[in-house]
């Protein structure tokens, strides 16, 4: 409620604040004798006049702020009254629609709606604010009369005796309307007096004078006169709400479908599952003659699921499970058909809580299609109904249509085609989804001669069923309008319960259960010997490219391909796959099938393991580089692990691992690696693996990020479930498992007994307490600077003790001339120093090998200038930083 501008407050004049400052400068001009001190007494008057001026600005800016925001409020008070009016509306047109859904009763009590028109309205207005006189005040006034008094109403008229005053078109027209109106008796009148010569209308009626076409007035007892839009009805309408309310008084409210065939008793030549009862007895859909599929509509909780389970059971009720199937499509959560998945009838049960299965499922419809087609052209038939004894029918029940659609957007074209060829084939479609008409594709609903729809909240969300929607809304639980060939009838759906489940279970007890529609899920573990015959046939075997690798292929698990029914080998062909990457998350996997493919390969075929130690796999790729065996596989067990290890040095490694792989595929070898799922293991991969298998990943966003089947990732996979080449793969279970690394340690290094040697180390108390504990022969001198300065380079020709220079990288370089005349005549051991050190003393520029201090290794010059890495108890010390790959 708007609150009226407030008024500015206002103080009186000054006076006190004039007068004090006027005598005080007439005293103190007396005391000084200056009559300059009586300007002073001006001030106060002008002081005071400026205060005034001022507050007047004040009070001016305050009633303009003021009057803004009463304008604001008065416009959103404005749109709050439209909006609960809006609402008022809608909730009286639920009520007393127009054109009326259905006729009360004659002696029902219910009003009758003739038109629209001012109506008290139930806006409730709270205001503590007391309306007065000013123009703000009557503004208010005029918001809340306009607020109590609803412009569009629907007009209400208790039903009796209603007497019509006026002549033409219009009053013709509305008393053809009245007349059909059950509990009026009506009455014809001219202006003044009765039409029929009476003295004039009954005692008690209401009369209705038409004054123009789009008003009329009504005089009612003990109301104020009204005047209000008139509404008329045409005769379809009227003829429709007449059917409607017969209908609701020969239809019961509830159904058991157990009580279908006492419902049915007097029903003869019924054909089709008996779904519920119409206004005749009961009624059926005959999905076999006249479908071949049907679309279910209607608003939540209306009563669509159980007319799917009712259609289902009444399905398996009337054929055995080898006539008749049931394939289930539930993307509610599966709750629609409890029980009903243990019927002998029932092929599979589809949900939304397990998205690969789900397109597992999905994309068998179409190996279901071929299948049938293949069986038909074999049997030289054209259609199923030349051979019913073939196969089986196929009945698909799809809840929540919208859903599934938008999961797996591309089954629009597959259930297009099953309803383009359902019919010949024996497979039909139940689609059931709340506005069918904004959802299922033309292509598809112009299959759909069968259509029902449940309750809706318009008439134009009701469109599969025409105008007829109009009497579904608000209609109870069960209530459906049938459209078939017939014509459209309304019915109550029948429910079933346990017990009816019970009774089509025991009369099919002795049947077995009909096969399903696609192989069964793969399983989480898998032995050698359970491997299908044959690998999955590809286009690249017609015309094989010339093979570069004497490995020409290994078996490493089983593929699963829904769309052929099939199960095959998954099998790796170097030669035209080239290197295999396996992707995914700790415990997927990964290095099982690293094991499957070393023992997959043949006995003439070695295999080398790379070290999981950087060090280690550093000095193994750069042999295979330099002497690759033949016929040879690579593994590497974590290569993005071991990328990680070597930090900024990746890149190094890389080129090794590309080098590596090149030399042994030209030997006609080949290379397969693990890495993680990440986007960090994703991303070296590059372009250096032809061919990836994408095992489970930590979360859907990794899944994505690798490049597996969006949408299909699962975390409950179990270890070894994975895809290869878009089928779902599980790996095998190798009898034996990786080989171990091939190991690849420092070579062991202590100085000549009858050389010098030249040590830099960053801790030389530890080093010379190793050198003693080994009880070298050799002297050890520490100060560099002194040896530097007194003797010459070490001179090997002259028999006298071996010598160990022994400093910190610190005291070399102020005897750097000493380090760099030694250099060419002895080896220098860099113990436990960083590459920086060795650069800067050594002036070495070429990459240095990596090296695990924490296995007493260190990089050894030699004289000849190449730098390699070495191991010696003289660097058993406990490493300041450690290069081990870190554990898995």
């Amino acid at each position: 409620m708007p609150e009226p501008p407030r008024p500015p407050s206002t103080a009186p004049f000054p006076v006190v604040a004039v007068v004090a400052p006027m005598i005080g400068a007439v005293v103190i001009g007396m005391v000084l004798a200056s009559p300059f001190m009586l300007l002073f007494a001006a001030l106060g008057p002008i002081v005071a006049v400026a205060g005034v001026i001022d507050g007047r600005r004040s009070a001016r800016r305050h009633r303009r702020a003021e009057a803004e925001r009463f304008d604001r409020e008065c416009a959103l008070f404005e749109q709050a009254i439209d909006h609960a009016h809006a609402v008022e509306r809608r909730e009286a047109e639920r009520s007393t629609p127009h054109p009326p859904r259905s006729l009360a009763d004659g002696g029902a009590a219910a009003a009758l709606r003739i038109g629209t028109g001012f109506g008290r309205s139930s806006v409730a207005i709270e205001s503590a604010h007391r309306v007065g006189d000013s123009d703000d005040d009557r503004r208010l006034g005029r918001m809340l009369a306009r607020a109590q008094q609803n412009p569009e109403l629907p007009a209400l008229i208790a039903r009796g005796h209603l007497v019509v005053e006026g002549s033409g078109l219009v009053a013709e027209v509305l008393c053809r309307r009245l007349s059909h109106e059950p509990g009026v008796t009506l009455h014809r009148a001219a202006r003044g007096g009765h039409a029929d010569g009476s003295d004039g209308p009954p005692v008690g009626a209401s009369v209705i004078t038409v004054i123009s076409a789009t008003l009329v007035e009504v005089r009612e007892a003990g109301r104020p006169v009204r005047r209000m839009r008139p509404e008329f009805v045409t005769g379809r309408q009227l003829e429709a709400a007449r059917s409607s309310t017969a209908s609701e008084r020969r239809l019961p409210t509830a159904v058991s479908w157990g009580t279908l065939s006492r419902h049915g008793e007097t029903a003869t030549g019924l054909v089709g599952v008996p779904i519920g009862v119409g206004e005749s007895g009961v009624v059926a859909i005959d999905l076999v003659g006249s479908g071949p599929h049907a679309l279910v509509g209607g608003t939540t909780g209306s009563g669509k699921s159980e007319l799917l389970r009712a259609l289902a059971l009444g399905w398996a009720a009337a054929e055995p499970p080898s006539a008749a199937q049931l394939l289930f499509i539930d993307f509610k959560g599966g709750a629609t058909f409890a029980r009903l998945t243990e019927l002998p009838h029932c092929i599979g049960l589809v949900t939304d809580l397990d998205p690969v299965v789900a397109q597992r499922a999905m994309r068998s419809l179409r190996a279901e299609l071929r299948h049938r087609e293949r069986a038909l052209s074999d049997a030289g038939a054209r259609d199923i109904r030349e051979r019913p004894d073939l196969l089986p029918r196929l009945l698909l029940l799809v809840d929540e249509f919208a859903t599934l659609t938008a999961t797996f957007p591309e089954l629009h074209g597959v259930f297009a085609d099953i309803a383009a060829r359902g019919r010949s084939l024996g497979m039909h479609l139940v689609l059931c989804t709340q506005h069918p008409a904004s959802v299922v594709r033309d292509a598809i609903a112009a299959n759909c001669p069968v259509r029902l729809s449940f309750r809706v909240t318009d008439a134009a969300s009701g469109g599969i069923v025409g105008e007829r929607a109009r009497e579904l809304i608000a209609a109870p639980p069960g209530r459906a309008m049938l459209v078939g060939e017939n014509g459209t009838h309304p019915l109550q759906a029948a429910v079933i319960d346990d017990d009816d489940i019970d009774q089509v279970l025991e009369r099919w007890s002795a049947h077995e259960a009909g096969g399903s529609t696609w192989c069964p899920p793969l399983p989480e573990r898998l032995a050698v010997d359970d491997l299908p015959p044959s690998e999955r046939p590809s286009p690249d075997h017609g015309d094989p490219a010339p093979p570069r690798s004497l490995i020409d292929s290994i078996t490493f698990g089983v593929l699963d391909d829904p769309d052929e029914r099939a199960r095959y080998r998954a099998q790796w062909h170097p030669p035209r796959d080239g290197c295999l990457v396996v992707l995914g998350a700790s415990s997927s996997g990964k290095s099982t099938l690293l094991a499957a493919l070393a023992a997959g390969v043949g006995d003439d075929t070695s295999c080398v393991v790379v070290p999981p130690t950087l060090p280690e796999a550093w000095s193994v790729l750069e042999q295979l580089s330099v002497r690759p065996p033949a016929a040879t596989l690579l593994l590497c067990d974590g290569l993005d692990l071991l990328l990680a290890a070597a930090g900024d040095r990746s890149s190094e490694l890389l080129a090794r691992w590309d080098s590596a792989v090149r030399a042994m595929r030209a030997a006609g070898g080949a290379a397969a690696a693990s890495a993680s799922s990440s986007s960090a293991g994703s991303s070296v991969l590059g372009g250096r693996f032809e061919s990836r298998v994408h095992l489970r990943c930590a979360d859907a966003d990794e899944h994505a990020m690798a490049g597996a089947p969006r949408g299909l990732f699962d975390r409950r996979a179990p270890a070894g479930r994975g895809w290869w080449r878009d089928l779902q793969l599980q790996v095998i279970e190798p009898t034996t498992t990786l080989p171990a690394a091939r190991a690849a340690p420092a070579p062991p290094w202590l100085p000549d007994s009858d050389r010098d040697a030249i040590i830099i180390a960053a801790r030389i108390d530890s080093v010379a307490e190793r050198i003693a504990v080994a009880q070298l022969p050799h002297q050890v001198i520490g100060d560099v600077s002194a040896a530097a300065a007194s003797t010459a380079p070490p001179d090997r020709s002259v028999a006298i003790q071996p010598r160990i220079l022994l400093a910190t990288p610190a005291h070399w370089q102020s005897a750097w001339s000493l380090l760099s005349a030694a250099r060419t005549q002895v080896p220098i051991a860099i113990i436990g120093c960083d590459a920086a050190d060795v650069r800067s003393l050594l002036s070495h520029r070429d990459p240095l090998p990596p090296i695990d201090p924490g296995r007493a290794e260190f990089w050894l010059a030699e004289p000849n200038g190449s730098i390699s890495r070495a191991a010696s108890p003289l660097a058993a010390d406990p490493p300041r930083e450690s290069s081990l790959r870190p554990a898995r």
